[in-house]
């Protein structure tokens, strides 16, 4: 069986000359030179709305340019989808887009022709087709799953066998590990240098320098729709990238401090939905309590659950105040502010404005007058929070499902932090944002905590876990088995809690003989 190497492919995969993407007046690429090597990995990184997505779906034919030539590996010009797929280019979206109410296995082999005959699959060797794709990534068990009902990280490894039955020449990843567990991210690792290995090329925009300094062989930085740097990757790279991509040290965060005298939110008795069981917990004001756990362990049921986004038995209580369980009007109307995991389901109204995402629901004094809306205030408090929040571009008209997925995720954090909520929940809420929005974001979350708000959020990164939260709490199977504050914790005994192994007992005072490690 041949390899990518074997065939006659030239020294570059793709080759972009003078490609510029217009949005009416807003100009995604301005003029981008640059070549992917066949048999490496190139790293194309940038601010969130810098133009690198706008790239991939150029080269990738999803999105016609509006001016110059992409040509693919054989050295043909790229024009559309067909053309691109017929040349070997497959890209992997940041957000699934899977058929929820397909099979694991239906999915991965769809629409390929050694998996039909004529319209229909071929059940048998569609089923051995997914297989082969998924191994090294998910068990086998899940080939039968209805997508819908796998997590997101499932999704995006089922994604990406997709793409890899499609027969790649070049593969096209953005941000593919934005929604990954761990298991998850070394598998997709494993896989990516499987195929540069046989020849292959690989494209991957990500935030995460770990994707840069471990995989990437060269690196692509964008600013504003240009190429500001390309070269390959060096032991000075994470200098640079840290420095290209973090905006200035945030010497302003604001300082909170938890009031242990003053509880917030109270939840009890929390059971019933895919084995969730928390007995209690409870946050007070100015306290940010990070949820931290395995994919699947139950981190973001109980967030959901907490924020009255799904129906469980049991209680919560705000200031002492319980609220409907699985009623999200019910958990606003008692201060909770809610920022969910999977945006593009449940929190972006794609075919909205960005002004109106901001302020639907808002019915406060400062958009309202009575049952009458103040189009001037609105506009300016839409102004401001693009700003505050950093949302590219900034055109308050612009549909919200135009915007890259970094700038879709500040927009539903800064929906969420306008509200002055006593409670915000925020599972992952800087996912697939650069590092400047990162900043600005984990601020906006000390300053709501400042004001005397309990945060509660979903971290799956230490670096967030410990830079942000003053607490945390480790969830596996449905219960709370850690919930220490931060400054009493190591990365060493949450990792461990969270997948079940012995942890020492903090209140053990070891004996002068014992080895100490």
């Amino acid at each position: 069986m041949s390899t990518i190497r074997d065939q006659a492919v030239p020294t570059n995969s793709v080759v972009v000359s003078g490609v510029t993407k217009l949005y009416g007046a807003t100009k995604a690429l301005a003029g981008v030179d640059v070549a992917f090597r066949r048999g490496v990995v190139t790293a194309v990184v940038g601010a969130n709305g810098s133009g690198k997505t706008t790239l991939l779906r150029v080269v990738s034919g999803l999105l016609d340019p509006s001016s110059g030539r992409v040509e693919g590996p054989t050295g043909r010009p790229v024009r559309g989808l067909t053309s691109a797929q017929d040349a070997g280019i497959v890209l992997v979206p940041q957000e699934p887009t899977l058929a929820g109410h397909l099979t694991v296995w239906q999915n991965v082999s769809l629409g390929r022709s050694e998996a039909a005959r004529g319209p229909f699959l071929r059940d048998r060797a569609a089923r051995s087709l997914a297989a082969r794709h998924l191994e090294g990534l998910l068990p086998a068990a899940v080939l039968d799953r209805v997508t819908s009902t796998l997590n997101k990280s499932s999704r995006q490894l089922v994604q990406l066998a997709a793409a890899m039955a499609r027969r790649p020449v070049v593969l096209m990843l953005d941000e593919p590990t934005a929604v990954l567990d761990e298991d998850g991210v070394q598998a997709l690792h494993a896989l990516i240098r499987r195929f540069v290995a046989e020849g292959g090329t690989v494209v991957i925009v990500s935030h995460r320098l770990r994707d840069v300094l471990e995989l990437a062989d060269d690196v692509v930085v964008l600013r504003n729709g240009l190429v500001s740097h390309t070269g390959p990757v060096t032991p000075q790279t994470e200098h640079q990238v840290v420095r290209l991509l973090s905006a200035e040290e945030r010497e302003d965060r604001p300082v909170h401090r938890p009031d242990r005298g003053h509880v917030v939110l109270e939840a009890s008795g929390l059971r019933g939905w895919r084995g969730l069981h928390v007995e209690h917990l409870r946050v007070h004001a100015g306290e940010i309590v990070g949820i931290a756990g395995q994919s699947g362990s139950g981190r973001s049921r109980l967030a959901s659950v907490l924020a009255g986004a799904h129906p469980a038995e049991g209680e919560v209580r705000v200031e002492g105040t319980s609220f409907r369980l699985g009623s999200i009007r019910s958990a606003q109307a008692a201060g909770v502010a809610y920022i969910p995991e999977d945006r593009q389901v449940t929190a972006i109204l794609g075919n909205q404005s960005v002004a109106a995402n901001l302020l639907v629901g808002r019915e406060d004094a400062t958009v309202r007058r009575g049952p009458f809306r103040r189009r001037a205030a609105e506009r300016r408090e839409s102004a401001d929070l693009i700003d505050r929040f950093e949302v590219r571009p900034r055109d308050p008209e612009r549909h919200a499902a135009l915007l890259s997925g970094g700038n879709q995720q500040k927009l539903v954090v800064g929906r969420a932090l306008s509200r002055k909520a006593k409670v915000i929940v925020a599972d992952e809420p800087t996912q697939g944002v650069d590092a400047s929005a990162r900043g600005a974001i984990h601020a906006a979350l000390a300053a709501a905590a400042a004001e005397g708000s309990a945060v509660v959020a979903v971290c799956s990164e230490f670096e967030e876990l410990f830079d942000l939260c003053d607490r945390v709490v480790v969830v596996r199977d449905g219960s709370v088995v850690l919930d220490r504050p931060i400054a009493q914790v190591s990365q060493d005994e949450v990792l461990a809690s969270s997948l079940g192994s012995d942890l020492p007992d903090p209140n053990h005072a070891p004996n002068p003989t014992e080895e100490i490690r």
